[in-house]
């Protein structure tokens, strides 16, 4: 009896002496109520804590994309964006993300493979998702309206639903937005220069296709007809032109048929007169003259992409225009010809 009772006063010394050890680490794993979510040594805390995720994130690769498509699945293309990597915010602290502006709802997919290593709520990041991707960098998701049906070590292909625009955490009152981080070396870097472009229109309407298969879809718009709805009251441009494309036969996109219905059934916008720095109608390629080059070269001017700042307004369509229009062409997803056809025109004038 004695030697039992020593043992056990051994072994509850032993974890006395080993438990705050392990609270310590679990700790720095995990955010304090009130605290920004998980910072630190993001990917390098997840592979000592699980030899399977270590494995999953190996897999990805140890080379980052350079470029980057935006992850917000429609509506928006680089030339939206505004820098606030940096900016000043209370505390002494700085921005250290980019944030998209976006409405309530808009799907947010991840840009590249990807793994899971963390969802969850903070009083500040609102609704958030962190994930692991290629070259060791780490993405993270802030002030989500609602997130995907994620977990922690769940393996992301590109496309793959992240959740839905929102204003959670300390964005509560304010615009909509994605808060989006890009850790390097545990270290985040500003996401702007290497946003670069965007989906490919077939490749978002597949996207959209899996996330309404997968039902993985916003509270207020709980079923496939009232998500379909909102989506193309929110885009109807978008799928209009994958309609035009398909039918001039330079594409082959199939809609959802909940997305043709709604096209249908939901009210179309009042047509807006184009912006006057909008190209007209008429193909336009290297050697062109007049006014509808000038046109063409004020809208080039106005996105200010590549290298449209060395671009003079003055009718006539040379090097430097068709650059100009290539660098334009390839930020959008289009090809880059640097020339002014029917699909960069059907472009240009469904996002004017």
């Amino acid at each position: 009896m004695t030697k039992i009772k020593i043992t056990a006063s051994i072994f509850a010394l032993f974890l006395g002496l080993i438990l705050p050890l392990g609270g310590s680490t679990i700790s720095a794993q995990t955010p304090a109520e009130g605290q920004s979510p998980w910072r630190g040594s993001d990917i390098s805390a997840w592979r000592e804590r699980s030899s399977t995720i270590s494995r999953k994130i190996d897999s990805l690769g140890g080379t980052a994309e350079a470029e980057l498509p935006l992850p917000i699945l429609f509506g928006l293309t680089p030339d939206n964006l505004t820098p606030n990597f940096g900016d000043p915010r209370s505390g002494g602290r700085t921005h250290e993300g980019l944030d998209i502006m976006a409405p309530r709802n808009a799907p947010i997919v991840s840009p590249t493979k990807a793994i899971v290593l963390r969802v969850g709520t903070g009083e500040t990041s609102g609704n958030y998702v962190y994930t692991a991707n290629p070259g060791g960098e780490t993405f993270v998701y802030m002030h989500l309206n609602e997130m995907s049906e994620l977990d922690e070590g769940d393996e992301l292909d590109k496309g793959d639903l992240i959740g839905y625009v929102g204003n959670t955490g300390n964005a509560a009152g304010g615009a909509t937005h994605l808060h989006f981080e890009i850790h390097v070396n545990d270290k985040p870097t500003d996401p702007l220069p290497r946003l670069k472009r965007i989906f490919p229109l077939a490749d978002k309407i597949d996207y959209l296709e899996n996330i309404l298969d997968s039902r993985d879809l916003p509270a207020q718009a709980d079923d496939e007809k009232e998500f379909a709805e909102l989506m193309v009251t929110m885009y109807r441009k978008e799928f209009v032109l994958a309609k035009t494309l398909t039918v001039a036969g330079t594409v082959n996109i199939t809609l959802p048929k909940v997305i043709e219905t709604a096209l249908l059934t939901v009210p179309a916008p009042v047509v807006v007169v184009p912006k006057s720095n909008t190209p007209t109608n008429g193909n336009l390629a290297l050697g062109s003259k007049g006014a509808a080059v000038v046109t063409l070269q004020k809208f080039l001017i106005s996105k200010n992409i590549g290298t449209a700042s060395f671009v003079v307004a003055d009718g006539s369509f040379g090097p430097i225009t068709k650059k100009a229009l290539a660098d334009y062409q390839a930020s959008v997803g289009l090809a880059a010809d640097g020339s002014y056809g029917p699909i960069t025109r059907a472009y240009i004038t469904s996002h004017s």
